[in-house]
């Protein structure tokens, strides 16, 4: 698929004189519409030729989009870039109320819980095989010292610098920085520091496995692949290795690899909760009903509070038509998880199709004030430093939010900075669309809770609309 994508990406460039569009974002735009885009626009014959160039990557976030922005900005000299993106982000959830970039850093500074995580991190994973040694009882008691004094960050780059300068032969010491350096948006950094601790202890597959994550995310899926194959060889028994090489398969569309590693994951660890739910989406994607039920059962009988546990069972329930069941099942979810946005999301969209539009109303109204309440630091400042690179080169920036999200939660993002921003607003027109259509018609499922993947026709939709604003605010067509 990334080879295909890159072709069309190399036939749309060497089209001489044409305007060139970028689209970056995650899986609802690799191979989705920017292909219809380039199609609408040229239908329009406005006399430009134009060329749109698919940079997503599926199951990435915006730090991977942001760190490969202006390498794709030299090789690919856009006029235009379109962003849909955030959906994947990670990042500890902050009030809209203090987003500017000052109050960005002093809110992260003040966010103890934030600060705990990451200092835990480090503990759990200096502590494992080399307790006994001195220099490393040193590198934790001056961690946890540096810490003590300083209340108000988190443990610093220097802290973790200063462990592998106590212990230079400590892969867990580089791994440590590595993860620092990722939750920094530092992608690069973080992938040396990994094939440092590698090159320390080859025999590491935790190292293997974190490096393998690393490439996931830039979508460098076949050298992701291969480090999971090394983690399970150095470690047979490793049933997470298995669990993630499993979901590498099945996203790739290799179904029978995919399977047989889900399976050899719950054999090694019948307890793995995870693998169960990966086996059992596998399952309902494939058609396996009744089975997909039963290891989402299992899944929920080995943790009762797995709320994503419900959500998928109640994603198989919608597709059995059971909309009563489907309706328990997302209740518990959100009974266990009350700011999951997007099963209340879910179950508007599941109320609409019972035919209940005054709950719908309801549930869309508490996915909507959870949406606006607050956002992914992750993304709040990865929007920012994108913004700040395109306005520096005088690319035309189009920022666009997912189909059937309000609009106003990207521009709350910008905080009032929203000068050459264009915004393509697509929830109106998915809403009209879906009050005389079913949701399957123009979505391939719904991981988003009230959206998913676009299907052929959800795409047409999405492209014309994007085409339609560009066209207006851009060329005044």
């Amino acid at each position: 698929m990334l080879s295909m994508q890159e072709y069309r990406n190399r036939i749309s460039i060497s089209k001489r004189g044409s305007y060139r569009i970028m689209c970056l974002g995650e899986s609802t735009t690799q191979g989705q519409y920017p292909s219809f885009l380039e199609e609408i626009l040229n239908q329009r014959n406005i006399g430009i030729k134009f060329s749109v160039i698919d940079k997503g990557i599926g199951g990435t976030n915006t730090d991977i989009i942001l760190s490969m922005l202006e390498p794709n900005l030299d090789a690919y000299h856009p006029d235009m870039v379109i962003t849909m993106m955030g959906i994947n982000d990670y990042g500890p959830h902050m009030p809209y109320e203090v987003i500017s970039e000052s109050k960005i850093i002093n809110f992260l500074k003040s966010f103890r819980t934030y600060k705990l995580s990451g200092f835990l991190w480090l503990h759990i994973v200096t502590r494992l095989k080399d307790l006994n040694q001195p220099k490393l009882i040193l590198q934790r008691t001056e961690l946890e010292s540096a810490y003590a004094k300083d209340n108000d960050a988190q443990p610093s780059e220097q802290s973790y610098k200063k462990a592998i300068e106590l212990n230079p032969n400590s892969d867990q010491a580089y791994k440590a920085l590595a993860e620092f350096y990722r939750q920094q948006g530092k992608p690069s950094e973080a992938g040396g520091l990994l094939k440092k601790a590698i090159e320390l202890n080859p025999n590491s597959d935790q190292a293997y496995k974190a490096l393998a994550e690393f490439y996931r995310q830039q979508g460098r899926l076949s050298e992701a692949g291969g480090l999971l194959k090394k983690a399970i060889e150095l470690n047979p028994k490793n049933d997470w290795a298995y669990w993630v090489l499993g979901e590498f398969y099945r996203q790739q569309g290799r179904p029978s690899e995919a399977e047989g590693l889900l399976k050899k994951a719950i054999e090694l660890n019948p307890k793995n909760e995870e693998a169960y739910i990966a086996l059992g989406e596998f399952y309902r994607q494939q058609g396996r009903l009744s089975e997909a039920g039963g290891l989402l059962k299992k899944a929920i009988e080995l943790n009762p509070k797995n709320d994503w546990a419900y959500w998928v069972l109640g994603q198989l329930y919608v597709q059995q038509r059971r909309l009563s069941e489907a309706e328990g099942s997302y209740k518990k979810a959100i009974e266990l998880n009350p700011k999951n946005d997007k099963i209340c999301g879910a179950l508007e969209a599941l109320y609409k199709e019972m035919g209940n539009p005054g709950l719908a109303r309801e549930c869309g109204k508490k996915a909507k004030e959870l949406r606006l309440s607050y956002y992914d630091s992750m993304t709040i400042n990865n929007y920012h430093k994108l913004k700040a690179i395109l306005d520096k080169r005088g690319i035309t920036y189009i920022c666009m939010q997912y189909p059937m999200r309000n609009l106003e939660l990207l521009k709350r993002i910008f905080h009032g900075n929203t000068e050459g921003i264009i915004f393509v607003d697509n929830e109106k027109l998915f809403k009209e669309a879906l009050e005389k259509a079913n949701y399957r018609e123009y979505f391939a499922d719904m991981f988003g809770g009230d959206f998913g993947h676009c299907t052929k026709k959800g795409n047409r939709l999405l492209a014309e609309n994007i085409a339609k604003v560009i066209l207006k605010e851009v060329f005044g067509k």
